[in-house]
Parts: structure tokens; C-alpha cells; sequence
């Protein structure tokens, strides 16, 4: 039961079961679409903003910060992913992949639920 829902989590769950979802396409399309990414981010951001101060994290947010990052960034770093890529495409890509391990930890540590 969905009770007080707030806009941001219904966007991010019409978002995640959609063919959209950037998990989805990373998997499903093998290739790193930049732009899927950061929408990925803006969702999962306004979420985390929206419920700072409700003292809860909504469960499908949880679960990727602590079980589908790894995943992602498994099969993104693993070396098959740059076969063919250009060396600017890998660097894009790595760099991303530290940017979600950077959220990770604020995530774990708390520090992305700190009140402004």
C-alpha cells in the first residue's frame, strides 16, 4: 500500500519499470547511454531531496545503492564492456562509475541525507 506518496517516488517507479530504466538499457543494449544516466540521477537525487526529512529511504532507492550499483558497475568495468570503445567512451564510463561509487558511500555514510 502506497500511502502519501510523494511525486518524485511515483516518477521513480513508473521510471524503474520502464524500458527506459538505465540499469535496463546498459544491460539490455550493452552500451552506456550518457543521457540515461543522468536522468537515472535526477530521479534517484529528487527522491533522496523529497524524503531527506522524513527519516525513512524508499526501499527501491536502498536497493539500488546497496545491491544494483554493484551490479551495474560490474558489468560496465568489466573489460569486454571497451572491446570496441574509443578511449574517451571508456573515460566517460570510468569516471561515471566513480561518481556512483561516490554517491554510495555519501548514501551509506548519510551524508546525502544531511539537511541544508
Amino acid at each position: 500500500m502506497r500511502i502519501n506518496m510523494k511525486e518524485s517516488l511515483k516518477k521513480y517507479l513508473e521510471y524503474l519499470d520502464s524500458d527506459e530504466e538505465f540499469s535496463f538499457k546498459v544491460r539490455m543494449e550493452a552500451e552506456w547511454d550518457d543521457e540515461a544516466y543522468q536522468e537515472f540521477i535526477r530521479l534517484t537525487m529528487a527522491v533522496i531531496n523529497d524524503y531527506k526529512d522524513d527519516h525513512l529511504v524508499p526501499i527501491p532507492v536502498a536497493l539500488f545503492f546497496t545491491t544494483g550499483l554493484k551490479q551495474l558497475t560490474g558489468m560496465v568495468t568489466n573489460p569486454l564492456f571497451f572491446k570496441t570503445a574509443s578511449p574517451e567512451y571508456e573515460t566517460l564510463v570510468r569516471r561515471r562509475v566513480a561518481e556512483l561509487e561516490d554517491l554510495q558511500q555519501q548514501f551509506l555514510s548519510g551524508e546525502l541525507f544531511a539537511r541544508s
